[in-house]
């Protein structure tokens, strides 16, 4: 993350695993700080796996920029391509194009490694799996991510969000990001916010649950529930 903040990019990305958070945000760094907007029109190419030819993929990745430094060419849910298409990118691999970045985007799982191209991957690209944060992690996620939009929130609204939206970065960094438009610097993010905005109902949490089975209000549960 910080060569790339710093502009030192590399010439193949193999982005991958369950959690697709961070490999939006590294594919959709690459795409908006790789070039200047001016350049795109003849240095960016976007494909889908579903829909993508690897030779078409390979073609555009061999070419040489066109008034800019380089090109950068994103293949999305490269997690489509069989393992006989992925057989066409190894020599290239091996021996890339300095002034192309070539990311793949191959979310939900990863290449099979007991495969000779896994092996190859691994080694010839800038291999990144993201993995899912886990329960007991997210609220120290949650924490640390509006700290770093300059917002504070009570511990009671970070664990309404955590048992609401679960382990979806992307859903709860949504959220939180809508909340900053709303919402003054430095202003603290409370269950009663999210109500309002996000539409969770403290009153509908398992901390309440908790609570009520505890003091034995079975009405109160009985309604949760």
């Amino acid at each position: 993350w910080k060569n790339l903040q710093a502009k030192k990019f590399e010439p193949v990305y193999f982005l991958c695993g369950d959690e697709s958070y961070y490999i939006d945000l590294i594919e959709g760094f690459i795409a908006d700080n790789a070039m200047e907007p001016h350049e795109k029109d003849f240095n960016f190419s976007l494909f889908y796996g579903k829909d993508a030819d690897p030779m078409s993929v390979l073609n555009d990745a061999k070419q040489y920029p066109t008034f800019a430094e380089r090109r950068v060419v994103i293949v999305r849910e490269a997690q489509e391509f069989k393992v006989k298409d992925w057989e066409f990118f190894e020599k290239y691999l091996d021996n890339p194009v300095k002034s192309t970045i070539l990311v793949f985007a191959h979310k939900n799982k990863t290449l099979d490694k007991r495969t000779k191209i896994a092996k190859v991957v691994e080694k010839q690209t800038v291999y990144f799996e993201s993995k899912k944060v886990s329960e007991e992690a997210l609220p120290n996620w949650i924490t640390g991510y509006v700290k770093k939009k300059n917002f504070k929130i009570n511990q009671e609204a970070v664990q309404i969000l955590a048992e609401n939206l679960g382990n979806d970065l992307s859903r709860i960094a949504n959220e939180l990001d809508k909340l900053s438009v709303m919402l003054g610097e430095n202003a603290e993010i409370t269950s009663e916010i999210i109500e309002k905005y996000i539409g969770i109902s403290k009153e509908y949490n398992v901390t309440e649950f908790n609570k009520a089975v505890i003091t034995r209000d079975f009405s109160k549960a009985m309604k949760m529930i």
